[in-house]
């Protein structure tokens, strides 16, 4: 008597199949996240370029820097979000001067963006860029 023969999957071939996928996914992961927050810098330098810009408007007509993000508002905010909400950035004056010569924008990373490689981005007056934990290569490209 012939039996019938039994088409599927066995347990032991969806196991393998579960496995390699773990895998994969464990590998691709982590590298996919990365890029999404060098795409999402991209944000936080945007948002430093137009601060600087406004301060220096702000310098043409006051002589002097603010100390707020958008010093062309009559609120003038001491902190300014981005679109998105993953950087604010808050100006202050550079190290060994005042408002009245320097200033250096910072731009903190928020939410899932805390977890970028470069950490806060920096932009001062004199157009020097910095990262916290990065090269300005890598986190200024």
């Amino acid at each position: 008597m012939c039996r019938a023969r039994q088409t599927g999957f066995t347990l032991l071939e969806l196991v393998v199949v579960l496995a390699i996928c773990g895998l994969l996914a464990s590998i691709v992961l982590p590298g996919y996240q990365r890029s999404v927050q060098t795409g999402a810098r991209a944000e936080g330098q945007s948002l430093l370029l137009q601060v600087a810009a406004n301060q220096e408007r702000y310098y043409a007509r006051n002589n002097t820097y603010a100390a707020s993000a958008n010093p062309l508002l009559d609120s003038q905010p001491p902190s300014m979000t981005s679109e998105t909400g993953l950087y604010r950035v808050e100006v202050a004056a550079c190290a060994g001067g005042t408002l009245a010569t320097c200033f250096i924008a910072t731009a903190t990373p928020l939410g899932r963006q805390a977890d970028d490689e470069c950490g806060a981005l920096t932009l001062s007056s004199t157009g020097l860029k910095a990262a916290t934990n990065g090269s300005v290569y890598t986190c200024w490209r």
